[in-house]
């Protein structure tokens, strides 16, 4: 004969008797008296969007990139990844200007574990191309921007958008 288990009333493991339908109160475990309080640990997100910001296409927006870049890395506790950053947003910033046109382009930064990632989008659907002809210009004003970004870079690239085109790079932590 098989008994009706919902039936029965479950047995609690400590007391070996039936719980009451009492609900207890102040039941909450009393604290061991050597535990120890956990202290916080202060680790970064392993992804921090902030989201995309727009700027004018023009002179200005690398200088109002740098500002926001600077802003950004000072909250994430990356300053000391700012000299490096700053050269390749700046370039990323620069070409866009120069090259694209249009009346915006949108920055976007965010952040992994171990990689700062910077995209620059803009209207343009023309690819930016990497030529290595030689040594490394230094005293030319132009032409050693996608340059400076590779050197300075774990990895970069290029992503065609319905209109336009995204150029980003991803500075190691």
């Amino acid at each position: 004969m098989r008994e009706n288990l919902a039936a029965q009333a479950p047995i609690h493991r400590d007391t070996g008797e039936a719980p009451s339908d009492e609900i207890p109160r102040n039941t909450a475990p009393e604290p061991a008296e050597h535990a120890q309080p956990v202290e916080p640990v202060d680790c970064p997100p392993t992804t921090l969007l902030v989201g995309e910001v727009f700027l004018p296409c023009d002179e200005h927006a690398p200088r109002q990139a740098r500002r926001i870049l600077d802003a950004t890395l000072d909250v994430w506790g990356l300053s000391h990844l700012m000299e490096t950053a700053s050269v390749v947003l700046a370039e990323l910033v620069t070409n866009a200007v120069r090259h694209a046109g249009g009346r915006q382009i949108g920055l976007t930064l965010w952040r992994r574990l171990t990689l700062v990632h910077i995209s620059v989008r803009d209207c343009s659907r023309s690819l930016p191309c990497l030529i290595l002809t030689g040594p490394f210009p230094t005293t030319a004003e132009s032409s050693r921007g996608l340059q400076l970004v590779s050197a300075y870079t774990f990895r970069w690239g290029t992503e065609l958008l319905p209109g336009g085109k995204r150029v980003w790079a991803e500075i190691a932590v």
